[in-house]
């Protein structure tokens, strides 16, 4: 039976089910404690209350914008106390279309990867999931929106209330490091930044791909346009990591974010990385790498010549 005839025929018995029950099917998956890393939840969404959420205790953490905006992340970390003072916060990419390495995940692995890189970059260290990913609740279609990036915003906050972090270094692949962008705008204690492969301006991506609107076909948030200096940490050091050959997130809308840093007069450097994949846009290690050697306030120069020299792939 081909694709399209299963197509019709699941629409046909979505017709004659009760409008009830056809919200149900769309309508986003329930929350738990076991971490979801399946389809459904990153096509529906996830839904969770603040009591759902305690229930997970230290693998989630409640973030409240507001009444209408609160959502359950969840996170894996490695060397945290309740005295943390400065953390090493690694966002991941996009999960649409839902990669099957994705599908095959689960939360002991993740466990285990924020352990080996803990070690790695001898720093305390948080993986976390974005809205609607990795069993966190929220709407993975609403990436790259303000809303995220606010949501986020809270998680970082009730990290910092719970571990005592007064400093982060953030680091984010493709969708993650517009999240890195994103949070620019909103806090002023990020140390450290390093926005990986990274759309941080998605109106040059989607222009250049010829549309008119974000991919999500939402209203995307603009970083470039609302960074303020007086807003942000007085030691803050911007990395902008990327591949040029990039064809999933274009150069352009990667390095646009160095023109208002240096309006700002805020230090940044755009580093040339070795991307991995067909499309030239993974930088996952490096970006891991280049966030260890900021947590241990390695001079900018340094970083550069370091990695050049190491020739990371990926």
């Amino acid at each position: 039976m081909s694709k399209a005839l299963v197509a019709a025929l699941q629409l046909t018995l979505l017709l004659l089910l009760p409008a009830t029950e056809v919200k149900a099917f769309f309508g986003r998956v329930d929350f738990t404690v076991e971490d979801d890393f399946s389809e459904a939840s990153i096509l529906r969404g996830i839904k969770a209350n603040q009591e759902q959420c305690k229930s997970a205790g230290n693998a989630a953490i409640w973030a409240s914008v507001n009444r209408d905006l609160e959502e359950c992340i969840k996170y894996w970390g490695s060397g945290l106390t309740n005295a943390t003072g400065r953390v090493i916060v690694y966002m991941h990419g996009d999960r649409l279309p839902t990669p099957p390495s994705y599908l095959k995940l689960t939360g002991q692995q993740l466990s285990n990867s924020a352990a080996t890189w803990g070690n790695r970059l001898k720093a305390p260290y948080i993986y976390i999931g974005r809205p609607g990913t990795h069993g966190s609740s929220g709407d993975h279609r609403k990436r790259r929106t303000i809303e995220e990036g606010l949501i986020l915003s809270k998680a970082f906050d009730a990290l910092s209330e719970r571990y005592g972090i007064k400093e982060f270094v953030v680091a984010g692949q493709s969708g993650g490091g517009h999240a890195t962008s994103s949070l620019l705008t909103l806090r002023n204690d990020i140390v450290c930044a390093i926005p990986t492969s990274a759309p941080s301006s998605p109106s040059i991506r989607f222009r250049k791909m010829g549309r008119t609107t974000d991919t999500t076909n939402h209203v995307s948030y603009e970083p470039t346009e609302h960074l303020q200096s007086n807003a942000m940490h007085k030691k803050l050091r911007v990395f902008i990591l990327g591949d040029p050959n990039d064809s999933n997130v274009f150069w352009e809308s990667q390095t646009i974010l160095a023109e208002p840093l240096k309006k700002r007069g805020i230090e940044h450097a755009i580093i040339e990385g070795v991307a991995t994949g067909a499309r030239k846009h993974s930088l996952d290690n490096s970006a891991r790498f280049l966030a260890g050697l900021c947590y241990h306030d390695k001079e900018t120069s340094e970083i550069v010549e370091h990695l050049k020299k190491k020739n990371i792939k990926g």
